[in-house]
């Protein structure tokens, strides 16, 4: 077989790191795979050298440029847009139809409805993004990968054929997660932690984090949020509260567990979202979740909430939420669904 080529243009983030070298270690014992980007070098993959191709420059441009001369060199038997699915689906898109190779388009995120909760010129990017450019990969693509059935209902109603579309989770490694080494994190020990990870954002839930920090904090002094992840100048709560909040910082992808392993509970008030992985990884450290229910998180745990009311309500009372079954979403449980959607490129040479 061909190698299936994973893209990845110029992301760099550890999300994107973690799913390729996931996607890898899935695909490598059964087929050749070669990863494209634009910065490999920031990624940290988990992969040979010999397998990851790079382009220059690391522009949009330069992205559908070295895609397209990367397949002509390696004829491969399928490309696969691992994420951004407006440009990175329409790069992949585009240089697949050009060169005969068949196209997966994979719906990471809730893009189509971003721009409903962005603000500002971001409602018109996302907006242009996820709404316009965002259906041409939609056009182009041969098969499509969602993460849940929200996902699976969002291109249904774009027009793609249900039989293209298949359901294929993140999968998640547990083993680092549940032997992480916990954190030193100079918490008062009679204090509960409520655990941030992430980047603090208006899309992510920053003006949430603010409202109800106080809000939870004057109905349980025994909470102390810690939040792991960097944020906005403009990011504050009442002065009483700080001696209640922790702010760490960014950290190394690789302290994350250890944070995860002193939780009580994460929380995840993210306005938009697909599946998110630091979701998955607190369940892998067995740390109970909090989430809005948007994009697919419902798909992975029942701890959920629709409004910011709710949100308060069932933090007050997060000593009650059960820890749900990480163990679907494992490499292990996973691995046989992958390999078995892609023998069908087997035949495309």
């Amino acid at each position: 077989m061909n190698p299936i080529c994973l893209y990845a243009g110029a992301a760099t983030s550890p999300n994107v790191a973690r799913l390729l070298s996931n996607l890898y270690k899935l695909l490598n014992d059964r087929y050749p795979i070669d990863i494209v980007a634009g910065r490999p070098e920031e990624l940290h993959l988990d992969a040979p050298e010999m397998d990851i191709c790079t382009y220059e420059p690391p522009t949009l441009l330069g992205g559908r440029s070295g895609l397209a001369r990367y397949a002509s060199e390696n004829d491969p038997s399928v490309i696969v847009q691992v994420t951004d699915p407006p440009v990175h689906g329409t790069v992949v898109g585009t240089v697949a139809a050009r060169q005969g190779i068949p196209a997966v388009y994979r719906y990471a995120g809730d893009r189509f409805y971003e721009y409903r909760v962005a603000r500002g010129h971001q409602r018109v990017t996302a907006f242009a993004l996820g709404s316009v450019l965002g259906r041409v990969p939609l056009l182009l693509a041969n098969q499509y990968i969602v993460l849940g059935p929200t996902g699976r209902r969002r291109l249904i109603a774009r027009g793609v054929d249900p039989n293209d579309i298949i359901v294929l989770p993140p999968t998640i490694d547990p083993e680092p997660f549940r032997d992480a080494v916990p954190v030193s994190h100079g918490v008062p020990p009679d204090r509960k932690i409520a655990l941030f990870v992430g980047r603090v954002s208006h899309l992510k839930g920053q003006e949430v984090l603010e409202d109800a920090i106080p809000a939870v904090l004057r109905r349980r002094d025994d909470i102390h949020f810690v939040i792991v992840g960097p944020a906005n100048d403009d990011f504050a709560v009442p002065p009483w509260c700080c001696d209640r909040v922790t702010q760490v910082g960014p950290v190394p992808p690789e302290e994350v567990p250890g944070y995860m392993q002193v939780a009580d509970v994460l929380i995840h008030p993210s306005l938009t979202d697909g599946v998110p992985r630091v979701v998955m990884e607190a369940l892998a450290a067995e740390t109970p979740v909090l989430a809005r229910d948007v994009g697919d998180v419902s798909s992975v745990t029942d701890n959920t909430f629709d409004t910011d009311e709710e949100f308060v309500e069932r933090l007050c009372s997060f000593d009650e939420l059960p820890l749900d079954d990480i163990n679907p979403f494992t490499t292990t449980a996973l691995a046989p669904r992958y390999r078995t959607f892609f023998e069908q490129f087997e035949c495309h040479h």
